[in-house]
């Protein structure tokens, strides 16, 4: 008798990903556990909560601890919860997806300096494991969300890239990683194209809410964080439009529950994701086009994706971030192209994100079954602008780190077209400012 295929799934949610696919396996009749040790509201239920809860409380505790003494005690109780939760998982499970860069050791203040220990073992039982980077968890910092947390520290930026470098150094030893074609500064070794994979969606994700009747277009954005999404850009575009004559409603919707999003989303008429992405389609994208809501998303990487990224592309708007304002006043004049668009967005996610074909695509990872056209090879991006970040302030950073730590402090392979680039893009903004 053939034996069951047990997956585990962990340990830490983005976007409700996990929970679906989780979901995905039980349906094809698959034994998977999702455990989720990060904070998450999403997350509905575990089939697993007992063996965490524990864990759970200890963490509660760690957080509401007066002082250094009590928190390192409940630090110390939550090691020996994780440690239990580890060996379970190797004594139960043959196959492992992680996300966002990192295991279960992550999570502790002393387990996360031997962190690279836990693969280690993994790997040594003969455990196949799957690393989904996401982009903000693989992307240099320099060309990253990251700059508008550091306030400009240099010092910062270069110890985040020491840390980014050797964490993705530390996973490729370990397992397959997968990852976007614009993120793969640091990786040495061919990798699978994230869009290759897909957002997950499920039923969930779609909203039956009657739209209610309006002679106005409703553009819709919603931004989780404000700066990296270019929300101010957008605002001040839409503004430009409003001056000028077109007429539409804007809704711009935060801190709301995710069904309530949804519903907004379907209300809409047009959806703006982001300004700087270096996707075509991301989560929020995934969530609107599978409701047949047209979106625009912004991004320097458009003007290269479609030389990179294998068949099939996502359909949405995407577009350099300067043309934002053409493409908002061609679907606000065009509504036949604004319902084209959206129908070919939601066929794309039928037949490539549905959760259940994302985790089809995983069992095929797993088995090393999966066509040549999903690896990507880190030689051939030359893509420098990141993503959450404009021109500008990638410039700025890369100035900043040469001129305080020299051309070595970018972690590239000195014959590679990023590093060379950079150089440019260095000589060309000191020349520029000493004119």
């Amino acid at each position: 008798m053939k034996k069951q295929r047990k997956i585990f799934l962990g340990v830490q949610e983005i976007a409700g990903m996990l929970e679906r696919l989780n979901n995905a396996f039980h349906e094809m009749g698959l034994r998977s556990d999702f455990y989720c040790m990060d904070r998450y509201s999403f997350v509905s239920e575990q089939d697993n909560k007992t063996i965490l809860r524990k864990y759970q409380i200890h963490s509660d505790k760690r957080v509401r601890a007066k002082s250094e003494f009590e928190r390192n005690w409940w630090y110390f109780l939550q090691m020996w919860d994780i440690l239990h939760v580890f060996l379970h998982a190797l004594l139960r499970y043959d196959d492992y997806l992680f996300i966002f860069g990192h295991g279960m050791f992550f999570y502790n203040k002393y387990l996360s300096k031997i962190e690279e220990l836990e693969f280690f073992i993994l790997k040594l039982f003969r455990k196949r494991m799957i690393m989904w980077l996401c982009g903000s968890d693989s992307r240099a910092p320099y060309c990253d969300v990251y700059l508008h947390n550091c306030n400009g520290q240099v010092d910062r930026v270069f110890s985040a890239t020491q840390k980014r470098l050797k964490r993705i150094r530390m996973l490729e030893k370990y397992m397959i990683l997968i990852d976007y074609p614009a993120s793969s500064h640091f990786h040495t070794k061919p990798y699978l194209v994230y869009n290759c994979i897909g957002v997950p969606v499920d039923d969930k994700e779609r909203v039956q809410t009657d739209k209610k009747y309006s002679n106005k277009s409703i553009i819709m954005h919603a931004p989780s964080n404000l700066k990296a999404k270019g929300t101010e850009v957008i605002r001040n575009t839409l503004k430009e439009l409003k001056e000028e004559g077109y007429e539409f409603e804007y809704e711009e919707v935060t801190g709301l529950p995710h069904k309530a999003v949804l519903e907004r989303i379907n209300m809409s008429d047009i959806a703006i994701d982001q300004l700087y992405s270096d996707t075509p389609m991301a989560g929020f994208a995934t969530e609107a086009g599978i409701n047949g809501i047209p979106v625009i998303v912004g991004g320097y990487y458009a003007e290269e994706y479609k030389k990179i990224l294998p068949q099939p592309i996502p359909p949405t708007v995407y577009c350099k971030p300067e043309e934002l304002k053409e493409n908002l006043i061609y679907l606000l004049e065009h509504e036949e192209e604004r319902k084209r668009i959206g129908e070919e967005e939601k066929k794309y996610i039928e037949d490539n994100c549905l959760a259940t074909t994302v985790a089809e695509k995983f069992l095929k990872i797993f088995d090393n079954s999966y066509p040549e056209e999903w690896i990507f090879d880190p030689n051939d991006n030359d893509y420098i602008w990141g993503g959450g970040v404009d021109k500008k302030l990638v410039t700025d950073s890369i100035v900043k780190l040469i001129d305080t730590y020299g051309p070595d402090s970018l972690c590239l392979d000195e014959n590679s077209s990023l590093y060379k680039k950079y150089i440019q893009l260095y000589k060309e903004a000191k020349d520029t400012r000493e004119i």
